[in-house]
């Protein structure tokens, strides 16, 4: 809708909102234009909700990669632990606390 065309629309907006009475012609410019505008409205919202998906998505992607780092660095965390676990058992000839025994 151009700006020309929106104004024309406004007035009859306005003679709608004061109860002013339509001929056929001016109600039907008006009908279409609520039809433009809520066309247009709903274009809007849907790019809106389309970029808002497209940026949770790429959040979910960010996070997915985020994820299977710490993962990976859980992994070889335990592993070193256990390493260390072994090597101090080795040396002391003493177990350290079972995980179960550690958190109780």
């Amino acid at each position: 809708m151009t700006d020309v065309e929106y104004q024309q629309w406004w007035q009859l907006h306005i003679r709608v909102a004061r109860g002013e009475p339509l001929d056929d012609t001016e109600q039907a410019l008006y009908r279409a234009g609520m039809d433009e505008l809520d066309r247009e409205e709903a274009e809007r919202l849907q790019l809106a909700s389309l970029a808002h998906l497209q940026e949770l998505r790429n959040q979910v992607q960010r996070l997915t990669q985020s994820l299977v780092q710490l993962t990976k660095q859980t992994e070889s965390l335990s592993s070193r632990i256990a390493a260390l676990e072994q090597t101090y058992q080795q040396l002391t000839g003493y177990p350290l606390l079972s995980d179960a025994n550690a958190t109780s």
